[in-house]
């Protein structure tokens, strides 16, 4: 029978933190070319279009790319 695991050992855990991380920062990166390439917007303006960029595409883009690098680390692709 499978040995199952509570909680995740030190190295899934890091692999997790890393994964969400790294898909934060993707998604924080085209919130931010969205929110720099609106013409005619004031600094309040730029900074509602970063945050709503930020939460629906960039919640899937995220999402992806953790899923991405869960997968891309756990089949061990090189």
């Amino acid at each position: 029978m499978r040995d199952r695991r509570l909680f995740p050992s030190r190295e899934d855990a890091l692999l997790i933190v890393t994964s969400v991380v790294l898909g934060f920062g993707v998604a924080a990166a085209f919130a931010a070319y969205r929110a720099v390439s609106a013409t005619g917007e004031e600094a309040a303006g730029r900074m509602a279009e970063f945050a709503m960029n930020l939460a629906w595409p960039g919640g899937l883009i995220a999402a992806g790319v953790a899923v991405a690098v869960w997968f891309g680390w756990k089949a061990n692709i090189d």
